[in-house]
């Protein structure tokens, strides 16, 4: 059998020819890299291209958490805003009578079951705080660090608002005695009361209950009873001497 294959030598001059025409036609197609790549020193031969499948998946991941928390901050900003201006114009109005004490606003805060205070705090801190600054008013705290704080604070509160000025522990305060003589009132209007937390919430109306509708004076606090030990006593036996 006669080999199939022929030499080079023998090869026509037009086949040559023509594949030397099809690689000129590739290479001409082949664009020289962007000069840009040099320039941010990504090197001469730089060539941009599709990532691997597992580098799409990382970007991917953690292009939407990114997005997720770009997002959540800028809702919470544009809320903010939106609430500021709502409120702005208290800040604006014109103090009343300077003998008058100005309006102060209540914020309970309590932590949630199994965990600090210090949760309530940043929640308090992050989303209402900057709107309370926004209205110029002031504010005070009742922070509970244990469960039946709040209810028996805000009760004993309700308490001595019940009684006379000078029964109540109001009464016994030397700054609020020299308001009082000196003729300095009271806020009268609605002050408010900001509560955090669903659990405050629940505290927060069981002390409205126990204050408003319960005696003026605070039930005593049950002792828990110990239980009692009985004494047993070794039986003594009277020796008796040799006579």
């Amino acid at each position: 059998m006669s080999d199939s294959k022929v030499p080079e030598a023998d090869k026509p001059a037009s086949a040559t020819n023509a594949e030397v025409k099809v690689d000129a036609k590739a290479a001409a197609k082949q664009k020289p890299p962007n000069p840009m790549w040099k320039y941010l020193g990504f090197g001469e031969n730089f060539r941009p291209r599709v990532p691997s499948r597992n580098w799409m998946i990382f970007l991917s991941i953690t292009g939407s958490f990114t997005a997720a928390v770009i997002y959540d901050k800028r809702e919470k900003k544009r809320a903010q805003r939106k609430w500021c201006k709502l409120v702005e114009h208290i800040a604006k109005e014109p103090l009343g009578d300077s003998r008058n004490m100005p309006r102060k606003l209540t914020v309970f805060l309590e932590g949630p079951p199994t965990d600090g205070l210090r949760i309530a705090q940043d929640h308090f801190k992050e989303y209402v705080k900057p709107i309370l600054v926004a209205s110029g008013l002031d504010w005070e705290f009742i922070q509970g660090r244990k469960e039946g704080d709040i209810r028996a604070e805000l009760a004993e509160k309700i308490r001595n608002a019940r009684l006379p000025f000078e029964e109540s522990k109001e009464g016994q305060d030397p700054i609020l005695s020299t308001r009082k003589n000196a003729g300095i009132k009271e806020f009268d209007g609605p002050r408010g009361d900001i509560v955090l937390g669903r659990h405050t919430w629940k505290e927060y109306i069981r002390g409205v209950h126990e204050g408003w509708l319960g005696p003026l004076t605070e039930p005593p606090t049950p002792v828990a009873e110990s239980p009692e030990v009985a004494e047993t006593l070794a039986p003594t036996s009277d020796a008796e001497t040799p006579s």
